[in-house]
């Protein structure tokens, strides 16, 4: 009976200490951006995974396009692109992907121009975060960069 009750005890000390799969606030991952080089007219995309305990991501997500020299130096970071996730018809759900796409130097109606004017070879990061419906937001998540080629 002692044995019994030490392990019953362990056993409820273990589930309690066990972290749930979600968390209140959106957590937000990279899953993948590139390609790792871009040329002229080429889709750029960028992928986020998003987990929400309660499942109410149905608020906001904001971009940040953050563009470097080859070597490292940041030159501007633009947070321009903003949308609503009901919107964009993002089901209410406790795990989606969230996807961002852009063409390099065409202007296009169905997708947000990156950079259209590179004399030189430049460096583009993107990062994210995502609000829910209860106002929580995540925390910063941002992709490695990728190389743009020149537009000649």
């Amino acid at each position: 009976m002692k044995r019994f009750l030490i392990f019953g005890l362990m056993a409820t000390a273990f589930a309690g200490c066990s972290k749930d799969k979600f968390k209140t606030v959106p957590q937000a991952e990279v899953k993948s951006f590139g390609p790792e080089q871009v040329f002229k007219g080429e889709i750029i995309r960028f992928v986020a995974r998003v987990t929400d305990k309660e499942g109410d991501l149905q608020d906001s997500v904001i971009f940040y396009r953050k563009n470097f020299t080859l070597s490292g130096i940041l030159l501007s970071q633009d947070s321009a692109i903003r949308a609503n996730l009901k919107d964009l018809g993002v089901p209410n759900k406790s795990d989606v992907d969230v996807q961002l796409e852009m063409i390099y130097g065409e202007s296009n109606q169905n997708y947000p121009t990156q950079n259209g004017n590179n004399t030189v070879d430049r460096k583009l990061a993107v990062g994210m975060f995502i609000k829910d419906k209860a106002g929580h937001r995540s925390e910063y998540v941002e992709s490695d960069t990728i190389v743009l080629k020149r537009i000649q």
